[in-house]
């Protein structure tokens, strides 16, 4: 019987390789939902690796959701939700956080993407949402509703972008930025800051202003970062 899986050349990195395998023949059909993967041994001999590696692979594809071990049964291929795989990729990002300025840099190429194209594709409800963020943060009172309020202007910002992949790549790092607009808006006239450059960024969507809109954008986050960067040396002391 011809083998599922091939060798691994020694030189390569078997775990990912592995990994690589099973994620193609799923891709590819080769391996279907509901799939019982062969055992460790016979795994190991068709890879040619040895069985630990083999545990330490599917120990990872299970932590990722593309496996699931059922007690008594075996370890079969499991239907992958995305929404599991981001909320992993998001606490990944939380617990091993990447370094603050490539935080800050992503972020503001994220924000000046978005912007530029919710000023071209917005449309009256996403308006009124943004709106309605502007509003909640001039009633709110307490920082843990400004953070959540704030938040989710930029991200109906995103969503107004009308590219799913920008959204998705600026959710994936929302628990990062949570951190961030908190420590902000502890501040009740960093608050105040932020609703005026907020409202200037609405006004300039609303007129489909791209140019101001990428503009205002930039000064927004910018004294956001000023903003942060002054509250946290304030927390030192």
């Amino acid at each position: 019987m011809k083998p599922l899986f091939e060798k691994i050349p020694q030189r390569d990195s078997t775990r990912e390789i592995i990994m690589n395998q099973f994620t193609r023949m799923i891709k590819e059909g080769e391996l279907s939902i509901g799939d019982k993967i062969p055992p460790e041994r016979d795994l190991a001999d068709q890879f040619g690796v040895g069985r630990s590696t083999i545990r330490e692979a599917i120990k990872s594809m299970t932590s990722m959701g593309l496996l699931e071990a059922r007690l008594g049964e075996g370890t079969f291929i499991r239907k992958v939700d995305s929404d599991n795989i981001k909320q992993q990729l998001q606490w990944g990002l939380y617990l091993d956080p990447a370094p603050f300025n490539e935080l800050i840099e992503l972020r503001k190429i994220l924000e000046l993407e978005t912007v530029k194209r919710a000023a071209l594709n917005r449309t009256e409800e996403e308006i009124a949402e943004l709106a309605s963020w502007i509003d909640n943060m001039q009633q709110e009172g307490q920082v843990h509703r400004n953070k959540q309020n704030d938040l989710m202007f930029h991200m109906t910002i995103a969503k107004a972008s009308n590219n799913k992949m920008i959204y998705n790549l600026l959710d994936l790092i929302r628990m990062s930025l949570e951190e961030w607009f908190e420590n902000v808006l502890k501040d009740s006239h960093n608050v105040e800051n932020s609703i005026k450059e907020h409202q200037c960024i609405l006004e300039a969507i609303i007129q489909q202003n791209v140019e101001q809109a990428i503009e205002t954008m930039e000064i927004h986050l910018n004294r956001g970062e000023k903003r942060l960067f002054q509250q946290m040396e304030q927390n030192k002391e």
